[in-house]
């Protein structure tokens, strides 16, 4: 069975000069350079956002939230109001900063280290026993559920957490609840299992198939009720029009 590795941490790329753009002008807007240079000069009270950045896989659609200039938001809104799109200089920049303050601060160093353990614990762990219950045909529903999952980080993290209480000792559990970055943790998670129910379908036609009969038991599902809801929609109208005079 295919397991994804989680042993380093991504290298990003420096830009030349602060905030530089391919000319040397920034890319950012006023409120966007000022939150940038508040993480740069007080990295400590920006540790969950430098954390957030380091192990979601989708840190823009992490719940974390930042005030910049006059408002509060979730980084996607965030990036949709400062028109950070695509979003990648933006979060380059906040890992060239938690890599400078990781060099700078032994603590934080420190962190990083036990939270890429901690990921690297829970993902080793949920795959061995993915793969021991699997081999108990006791894994198929769970697997079929994460298959279905939606590609966006709630789905995600709600998948990762229902199935970390199936597949993770109580222990581990509590610690990646108590983590400073658990939605990300839960996350990688949902996405492990998620890729894990993709590579399954490729290697076993049976389990294929019931992926396929649940996805379109939902689709009739979902149709039967959009069905439901414009056929009421058609009765209120028509009510509207009887009690007009």
């Amino acid at each position: 069975m295919y397991i994804s590795r989680y042993d380093a941490l991504e290298q990003v790329p420096t830009l030349y000069g602060f905030f530089a753009g391919p000319l040397g002008e920034s890319q950012f807007s006023a409120e966007i350079r000022e939150f940038l240079k508040q993480v740069e000069n007080r990295p400590r009270d920006f540790r969950k956002l430098l954390l957030t950045v380091t192990f979601h896989p989708k840190p823009m659609e992490s719940n974390i939230k930042v005030t910049i200039g006059k408002g509060t938001f979730v980084l996607l809104d965030a990036s949709l109001f400062f028109n950070l799109e695509p979003p990648v200089i933006f979060l380059d920049e906040l890992r060239r900063i938690r890599d400078k303050f990781r060099t700078q601060d032994t603590d934080f160093k420190r962190q990083i280290e036990a939270e890429l353990q901690l990921r690297n614990e829970m993902i080793r762990t949920a795959g061995d026993s993915a793969t021991r219950l699997l081999l108990q045909k006791k894994l198929q529903a769970m697997l079929v559920e994460a298959s279905l999952t939606e590609d966006f980080s709630l789905f995600l993290c709600k998948s990762g957490l229902s199935s970390a209480q199936k597949l993770l000792p109580a222990a581990l559990v509590q610690r990646i609840r108590n983590s400073e970055v658990s939605e990300a943790h839960l996350t990688n998670l949902g996405k492990f299992l998620r890729r894990y129910g993709e590579v399954l379908q490729g290697k076993d036609p049976a389990f294929k198939d019931l992926v396929e009969k649940e996805r379109n038991r939902r689709r009739q599902v979902n149709e039967e009720k959009e069905r439901t809801r414009k056929l009421e929609e058609e009765r209120k109208k028509r009510q509207q029009r009887r009690r007009r005079p």
